[in-house]
């Protein structure tokens, strides 16, 4: 089966692998994209069979899944996937892809779809995002098929150059929401101005990153999703198609990240929010952020997605699969509020947010939540006993406040 299996940028040379710090986020260098994926012929152990290509999840299937109301479907809204460089002819695949799939047409009719290249040069062939940028566009068009697709390619993988990316992303008009499907290991530089400072300065935008497809190893938390102005996403199987209502239907997955963050102080909305539901990660973390703050599909074997890339299909799954989805989401309630004359960007902006916004609801909410708690499974690669890796009732560091129950998410509003 071939496979990408690693989600984190790795540090530069003289540092162990990914496990390093320099003290200084100059010295962190390429980027390995955040998906799991196999040929669909290979793909002989799911857990649950999809209306999809081979038996993978359809857009339909999770629609379903998540309670997904089909009257918002992101029009009016533009989100912006940040993405290294691929060699794939990204439209010619979503138009394809969205053939099979009964979904709109990005074409002169329908601008839905942008694609602004940044690199100028050959992409190289041992740093291709061809099947991460497949799995970004193709997806957040499938759950916000009226929304605008804008991929921001960076002109590497080098994290100067993806944050380049990221200027350009929070540019782009109509913009409610900018997926990440990428991470390094944490290093202490990821406070300053440049990194946690950048996300700080549009409130009005939610940021959704990978949190990671190495499982908690203790060390192995990743940024961006570290940052409290970035909503990590953690990783599920889902193993019923039904409502995610019950412990049976979706589960941890075990490879998805989370974890205290090694320099992140824990933000309020959290620390108020354990407080207030008497959550023991309060004390365990120790002061520290906790990662991830939600959770989507993931498993790459059990629940797989599929993705058309140079016209051939593949399974994919990993964290990665989520942060462009849940960017699909906010489209949606941003159509939402846009039939009632608000906005996302003034939502946000009034509540701190994204991230204090939805700790909120979940505080508000009783029986009608915007979540669907996972309380089984774990994401333990510690080869030791880990309190924090097992998914429980409420908030844990596996998948966070839970899946999305988008319908009620929206009603809140």
């Amino acid at each position: 089966m071939k496979k990408r299996t690693t989600v984190v940028f790795c540090l530069a040379a003289g540092l162990s692998a990914c496990g390093g710090d320099t003290g200084s986020g100059s010295n962190i260098v390429n980027a390995t994209p955040g998906s799991h994926w196999s040929h669909l012929d290979q793909l002989t152990a799911k857990v649950v069979r999809g209306s999809g290509v081979d038996g993978t999840l359809s857009p339909a299937d999770l629609y379903a899944h998540y309670n997904m109301p089909s009257q918002y479907t992101g029009a009016g809204q533009t989100i912006v996937i940040v993405d290294a460089p691929g060699s794939a002819n990204v439209a010619n695949d979503l138009s394809a892809f969205s053939s099979y799939y009964g979904l709109p047409q990005c074409d002169a009719s329908n601008p839905c779809f942008q694609q602004i290249n940044l690199n100028s040069g050959a992409v190289s062939a041992s740093n291709d995002w061809d099947m991460e940028i497949g799995l970004d566009v193709e997806w957040s068009h499938a759950m916000a098929p009226a929304a605008k697709i804008v991929l921001i390619q960076g002109a590497s993988s080098s994290v100067n150059d993806l944050f380049k990316a990221l200027q350009v992303a929070v540019s782009q008009p109509n913009v409610v929401a900018v997926s990440m499907s990428w991470g390094a290991t944490e290093f202490s530089a990821e406070t300053q101005a440049a990194y946690d400072g950048f996300f700080k300065s549009y409130p009005g935008i939610a940021f959704f990153a990978a949190a990671g497809d190495t499982g908690n190893n203790g060390t192995n938390q990743i940024y961006p999703a570290a940052s409290p102005y970035v909503t990590g996403v953690g990783g599920t199987t889902i193993q019923s198609l039904a409502l995610p209502e019950t412990s049976t239907s979706e589960v941890a997955w075990s490879l998805g990240g989370g974890g205290p963050s090694r320099y992140e102080a824990m933000p309020s909305y959290q620390t108020n929010f354990l407080s207030a539901t008497a959550d023991p990660v309060l004390t365990l973390n120790s002061g520290k952020r906790g990662i991830p703050d939600v959770a989507y599909n993931a498993d790459p074997n059990g629940s797989p997605v599929a993705i058309l890339v140079k016209g051939e299909w593949y399974g994919m799954g990993g964290t990665s699969e989520g942060a462009p989805q849940w960017a699909a989401i906010v489209a949606r309630l941003g159509q939402q509020l846009q039939t009632r004359g608000s906005s996302v960007s003034s939502l946000l902006a009034s509540n701190h947010g994204f991230n204090s916004l939805i700790y909120q609801t979940k505080i508000d909410q009783a029986s009608k939540s915007s979540f669907f708690d996972v309380t089984a499974g774990s994401d333990d690669t510690s080869n030791k006993s880990c309190v924090i890796c097992s998914a429980t009732a409420g908030y844990d560091e596996v998948t966070g406040l839970g899946v999305p129950n988008v319908g009620n998410l929206l009603r809140y509003f």
